[in-house]
């Protein structure tokens, strides 16, 4: 049995368009985890039933909100350049849109979406590996990896996702004396850098190390990145 509302959202001009909109609000503000009907109902000053002359259930609002997320990244400076310049260009939009909104984001990295959003978002990337004369399985597989790549360390930067460094100076030392107690030479060697998680240095590190191995995958030459980003010194 379907439930309908009162009508007051009706009367108060709310849309679907209003509804997603103002989802994203109250999971910017409060998190995907705390997200429910009641907390949209009160940003909206409707009763909650009102909600379902326009949205079907939670789910659907939280696909609605990882689409438009979707819809808002501007790719525009990942259409023009080299295949390497594109894919650079791709990452970096992707990962300013997930720093504007670090609570609403993860809903983009975590829910399977079909939405013609989630087409245009691959499109870039794909067409710079069409150039790189893979066949179009290959193409997949290359942005399929590279996905995971952006997808997994957004999350890492978000805090929804395993690190073993901090980015808090405070707890730098504390992290340093827990790998060293391990007793492992190697982890005692790298500690003062597992210590730190500098997400800034990290990202661009390794989107360089796919586009390489893109490159030489493909037989093609890499053209070398731009300058290295200065890491952090190590911590002591």
């Amino acid at each position: 049995m379907s439930v309908r509302g009162t009508g007051r959202g009706r009367r108060l001009g709310l849309t679907r368009e209003k509804v997603i909109a103002a989802a994203l609000k109250v999971i910017d503000r409060d998190g995907h985890d705390a997200f429910s009907l009641r907390r949209l109902a009160a940003e909206l000053d409707v009763e909650a039933m009102s909600l379902y002359n326009h949205v079907p259930n939670k789910e659907a609002i939280l696909d609605g909100v990882a689409d438009l997320l979707l819809a808002r990244i501007d790719f525009s400076g990942a259409d023009a350049g080299t295949w390497q310049d594109r894919i650079r260009a791709h990452a970096d939009a992707f990962r300013a849109a997930a720093q504007q909104h670090p609570k609403a984001f993860q809903l983009v990295c975590i829910r399977p979406t079909q939405s013609r959003a989630s087409l245009e978002s691959i499109r870039s990337p794909l067409s710079g590996l069409a150039e790189l004369g893979l066949t179009a399985e290959e193409q997949v597989h290359a942005l399929r990896g590279y996905v995971a790549y952006i997808v997994g360390t957004i999350m890492r930067e978000l805090g929804s996702a395993i690190t073993v460094g901090t980015v808090d100076p405070a707890h730098v030392r504390q992290r340093i004396d827990e790998i060293t107690a391990t007793g492992d030479p190697l982890l005692a060697s790298t500690a003062p850098h597992l210590a730190v998680s500098d997400h800034d240095v990290e990202f661009h590190y390794g989107i360089e190390l796919l586009i390489a191995g893109l490159a030489t995958r493909a037989g093609v030459p890499y053209d070398g990145g731009p300058p290295p980003r200065a890491p952090r010194p190590p911590a002591h």
